[in-house]
């Protein structure tokens, strides 16, 4: 049984590391909070439509772990 090279565990390691960001990510809400009109709408519609694009992806990934959980049983 060989080991990894040195090059490979810190590959493994950033990899797993990104994983976890994006995880973390989805985790916590974005924040939607500021005047709907006036100075600083612009910052908000920015949160809003990124709050519908982090619910989009929270749906895919639950998707995406229902079916490998019912592709293996």
């Amino acid at each position: 049984m060989s080991t990894l090279r040195k090059r490979d565990k810190k590959r493994e390691k950033v990899r797993a590391e990104k994983l976890a960001a994006r995880k973390q990510r989805l985790a916590e809400l974005v924040p939607i909070e500021g005047p709907k009109r006036g100075k600083g709408r612009r910052k908000r519609q920015r949160r809003v439509k990124a709050a519908l694009k982090q619910e989009a992806a929270r749906q895919r990934m639950q998707e995406k772990q229902e079916a490998k959980e019912k592709a293996k049983a």
